[in-house]
């Protein structure tokens, strides 16, 4: 594990930054009359694979996270942490997994919460196999379950599982299983109401940029927009969220675009993507990058996505 002195010691970061270490791109955007009481990273979608150049990609964006003046005390990983588990074998995702975590031993300081997305499901498998769907990435993430929430500094964090299997067995669909529905209706009715909360979800719970990436125009009929971009269920989820006042932010990530939507009180943020068009460049006009979150003792926060100087 590397310190952020270790990382300004390291002279190969050099070549990444030039002479701009001490990173500070986010310190201005501060209230002075309210107390930070927390910062930390979304780092979504970083697709890591072998090719591609990727994990030097991935651990550019590392180097440049810690060495913000004011350095996140941990990151929210988003989910699709790996290129892909649907379509491949088990020696390729073994592969991708041993070189996810290959570098965040030798690259990251900081404590990682997961958020399990996509592609870290494996869906090639045969269905008997014990690692077959979620399994293999739980086992990896050293969670015991897909969902879950916990408490930092005064505020909720809600972490969702938004890929289910479909009808036919076969991956995947964007929604709540009905377990982890009821499990969600209690959470938030568990929590005190002057707790402020954030939602992490590895797809859009609600999201304007699906017109724009799953868009199936159909003349008259209108925008049709496609099973893979939003949750399927979001007028439910939305109907849970209206009952609560103390629901602050949902993050996502998932469409590798970055976005803000904000209804019913709620600021919806997605949060591009580390390897912005799987790793060929900008995808639309989101840049590669993550995000930076200023979270207040008074239930506010900040959320700037950060371009990280990524060239292929």
């Amino acid at each position: 594990m590397i310190s952020r002195r270790e990382l300004l010691r390291n002279g190969s970061l050099l070549g990444l930054f030039g002479s701009k270490l001490g990173i500070d791109v986010f310190e201005k955007s501060e209230n002075k009359f309210k107390k930070r009481v927390l910062r930390f990273a979304h780092v979504t979608d970083v697709h890591l694979e072998p090719e591609m150049n990727a994990p030097a990609g991935f651990a550019k964006c590392l180097h440049h996270l810690q060495l913000q003046k004011s350095q996140p005390s941990f990151i929210m990983s988003g989910g699709d942490s790996i290129f892909d588990a649907l379509k491949q074998p088990k020696d390729r995702v073994e592969t991708q997994w041993k070189i996810w975590r290959s570098i965040l031993q030798q690259e990251n300081s900081l404590p990682i919460e997961y958020c399990i997305g996509n592609h870290d499901c494996w869906g090639f498998g045969q269905k008997d196999d014990p690692l077959y769907g979620k399994k293999y990435a739980l086992e990896k993430m050293q969670l015991s379950q897909p969902y879950r929430s916990f408490d930092k500094a005064g505020w909720h964090f809600i972490v969702l599982d938004s890929i289910q299997p479909k009808q036919d067995n076969t991956w995947y669909t964007c929604m709540l299983d009905d377990v982890q529905f009821d499990w969600l209706q209690k959470d938030l009715a568990n929590t005190p109401s002057a707790t402020p909360v954030i939602v992490v979800s590895h797809v859009p719970i609600m999201s304007a940029a699906t017109v724009v990436v799953d868009n199936k125009m159909k003349g008259e009929q209108g925008y049709v927009l496609g099973l893979s971009s939003m949750h399927t269920d979001s007028p439910q989820i939305l109907e849970v969220f209206d009952k609560y006042s103390n629901i602050k932010l949902c993050l996502s990530g998932h469409i590798h675009l970055s976005e803000k939507i904000v209804y019913n009180g709620i600021t919806y943020i997605s949060n591009g993507a580390v390897s912005g068009n799987w790793w060929k460049g900008m995808r639309y006009r989101t840049d590669n990058g993550y995000a930076l979150i200023n979270l207040y003792d008074d239930g506010s926060f900040d959320n700037e996505y950060i371009p990280y100087g990524w060239k292929m």
